[in-house]
């Protein structure tokens, strides 16, 4: 058997085992065209800047302040930065340039005249993907801003030769929940559908265009209680 459907299938068979399914469907009854948009919108033309999270590795520069500038400032898990004058400063949930903002106003309320600040994100080490299955080097992938579909499995270097893109599922934890919908990637591809956003902690799974997976049905609906998945077969 091909390895990547190999893995696939190991990775599908151990996450249906931890959880107990009431009842199961196939794949193919995961939400598919306007009903997959609705769980997994498409992402809008305008971009968005990052925000910073819990465990991001930022750079702070100020401006003719070398002392007071750091190169490798790790975001706590409180979501604070610790500067030198002024100690801890929340920073989580901003972009860069509001981080900036917000660290400038600080040392501009009791040391420093009009300070420049200019925040960049280094490691965006708590936003990343899973991307697995019939991709070319499945793993974890940070995201440092917006995301569609087409970009992770690129990141991923892209389908295998047995990979179907007609069966590319999107995974997401929300509010507690989760909830799948499945796209068919080379309509994507071709312009015909719109490309959905891929959010940090989501994860992608490329099916086997021959091998039939199933869902639990808790997966599939909104909300649901739990998910699992299994190759019921080899595919050959």
């Amino acid at each position: 058997m091909y390895e990547p459907t190999v893995r696939m299938t190991r990775l599908l068979t151990g996450l249906a085992a931890s959880i107990a399914l009431s009842a199961c469907t196939t794949v193919e009854d995961a939400p598919k065209g306007d009903a997959a948009y609705a769980i997994i919108p498409a992402a809008p033309a305008v971009g968005m800047d990052y925000r910073i999270a819990a465990d991001d590795v930022l750079r702070i520069q100020v401006y003719h302040e070398p002392g007071l500038s750091l190169e490798d400032a790790q975001v706590t898990a409180a979501g604070m930065v610790r500067m030198p004058l002024v100690g801890d400063v929340p920073v989580a949930g901003l972009s860069a340039g509001e981080a900036s903002d917000v660290i400038a106003g600080r040392l501009g309320d009791r040391y420093l005249v009009s300070p420049q600040v200019t925040v960049f994100v280094k490691k965006a080490v708590s936003r990343r993907i899973t991307v697995d299955g019939e991709v070319r080097e499945p793993g974890l992938f940070p995201v440092e801003g917006r995301l569609g579909l087409v970009q992770a499995v690129a990141m991923a270097k892209g389908p295998t030769r047995l990979a179907s893109l007609k069966q590319v599922v999107v995974v997401r934890q929300a509010d507690g929940a989760r909830a799948a919908a499945m796209f068919d990637l080379s309509s994507i591809r071709r312009g015909e559908a719109p490309d959905p956003e891929i959010l940090p902690g989501d994860m992608i799974l490329v099916g086997p265009s021959r091998v039939k997976t199933i869902l639990g049905a808790g997966l599939l609906a909104l909300p649901a209680i739990g998910a699992g998945f299994i190759a019921l077969d080899g595919g050959r």
